[in-house]
């Protein structure tokens, strides 16, 4: 563990211990509050645009150094925070690292958040871009889905849509610690409570309700690990193995390999939660984007 790891850890710990004392509407607000301000640097090897695609704010993230953006692989990402949370601003460092490391274009989108927008807005949101892009004669070889969290499970939910609609899939799939059953069957949402330094049962079990109010959580499009796994893209995961939803990572690396499809895991000791997404403070996080980068390439470029 790296000192940063160590030090980032320990803060975190602190404010979930601080976060557990409050009402679930005050920790919900508070995190929000949070998630929402701009304490991002991606630096000046980017550019950064803000637009508009199938009526949604998006934000394109370029690296500088690309010599032909145009044709470049583009990365459709889905940011995390538990479907009620985050945004461009949240996930613009993440962006700006992976753009640059896989030589790619990062299409940020900002999807409708729940308890506003409940399911299946943010779902309907994210294949509304994807269908966006392919109305604008983007060959789907050259896109990819990626999200982490809640962006990580609208990530699989929407390959599997654009699998049901007969629509031509992405190229590759890249999960960082996917959040893929919202029914809390997965182990480790009970056996790694303490080792979580950001996530708590109350958290999750809260999250889920907003976004899916009254719904059975067994609903494939709500937990796409009850979805089907056979002919979709090759996937990278990237999880903590401190995490909670670390057995959500492994149940869907096993049943995409007993689907007959490619799938890699990348575990890491002792990392928070969707690590890659604070590589900025991370040494570990950096790590896992120059192994993500890697793959993109050999999906993407040959």
């Amino acid at each position: 563990m790296s000192l940063q790891n160590f030090l980032l850890s320990t803060l975190m710990r602190l404010a979930r211990r601080a976060s557990a004392k409050l009402s679930a509407e005050h920790r919900f607000r508070r995190n929000r509050r949070f998630l929402a301000a701009d304490r991002s640097k991606p630096g000046p090897a980017v550019r950064i645009k803000p637009a508009q695609l199938a009526g949604l704010p998006v934000e394109w993230v370029t690296p500088r150094s690309l010599t032909q953006p145009d044709t470049a692989p583009i990365c459709l990402y889905l940011h995390g925070g538990a479907f009620v949370m985050g945004g461009l601003n949240s996930h613009r460092d993440l962006a700006a690292h992976l753009a640059q490391r896989a030589q790619i274009r990062l299409l940020m989108v900002d999807y409708r958040l729940a308890p506003e927008h409940p399911f299946p807005a943010g779902l309907d949101d994210a294949l509304a871009v994807y269908r966006a892009l392919l109305a604008q004669g983007i060959p789907a070889r050259r896109l990819l889905l990626g999200g982490d969290s809640a962006g990580g499970n609208l990530a699989l939910g929407t390959a599997q849509a654009i699998q049901a609609q007969g629509l031509p899939l992405p190229a590759a799939l890249v999960l960082f610690s996917p959040w893929l059953d919202l029914t809390d069957r997965s182990p480790s949402r009970h056996t790694h409570t303490a080792t979580d330094v950001m996530l708590s049962q109350p958290l999750l079990d809260e999250a889920a309700a907003l976004y899916a109010p009254g719904m059975a959580l067994d609903d494939a499009r709500l937990s796409p690990l009850f979805g089907p796994m056979a002919g979709l893209p090759p996937c990278l995961l990237v999880a903590s193995r401190a995490e909670m939803l670390i057995d959500d990572a492994r149940r869907l690396q096993q049943q995409m390999l007993a689907a007959g499809g490619q799938v890699e895991l990348l575990e890491w000791a002792n990392a928070p939660h969707a690590f890659p997404v604070i590589a900025r403070y991370l040494p570990e996080g950096r790590a896992a984007l120059d192994q993500t980068a890697r793959f993109i390439r050999q999906q993407t470029f040959t």
